[in-house]
């Protein structure tokens, strides 16, 4: 998995690493009851919201609060597994160049989606609120407003199952 491919994970799935790393080995409902504040047994919109700013701030290059497009395409991928600075033995062939240049152009194009469908208002920055929103109902994959200890845990492979919203808004309370 290259670069870009690795930032459109985090994007789509945009929790910051915090509340995935809470959840370890002494128990797969600890990011739950990390953001679990009244102890109801799921997080609603409120309290995933006053988790803080840290998945947006990741992708902030300009440190100026929103999110663009080309902050979002150029962002660094932060630590983690598969990211071990990989370098290539020889030289690429010219089909794998081309089989890399076509994942990279797909990607961009996912990327570009996922940001349009994220700017709610249009205006072409993803402010920390329509972060946490898009983010918000990616994990809802049952739609219901809630999230559940399964769907806050990290998904293998990088895919969400099916369901989680597209656009919408997330219910109150």
């Amino acid at each position: 998995m290259n670069k870009l491919s690795r930032v459109i994970a985090m994007s789509l799935f945009g929790l910051s690493r915090s509340v995935f790393a809470a959840e370890d080995e002494s128990g797969p409902n600890r990011a739950l009851a990390n953001l679990d504040t009244n102890g109801d047994g799921s997080v609603n919109f409120e309290e995933f919201q006053a988790r803080g700013a840290e998945g947006l701030a990741r992708l902030d290059s300009d440190e100026n609060g929103v999110l663009t497009l080309d902050e979002l395409l150029n962002a660094r991928p932060g630590p983690g597994p598969g990211n071990r600075g990989r370098r290539l033995e020889r030289e690429p062939s010219e089909e794998q160049v081309a089989r890399m240049e076509e994942r990279r152009t797909a990607m961009a194009e996912q990327a570009t989606a996922r940001f349009q469908e994220m700017d709610t208002d249009g205006n072409d920055v993803v402010s920390l609120g329509e972060f946490q929103e898009a983010n918000f109902l990616q994990l809802d994959s049952d739609n219901n407003g809630l999230l559940s200890a399964e769907e806050l845990r990290p998904q293998r492979g990088g895919r969400r199952g099916p369901g989680g919203h597209r656009g919408g808004r997330p219910p109150q309370g």
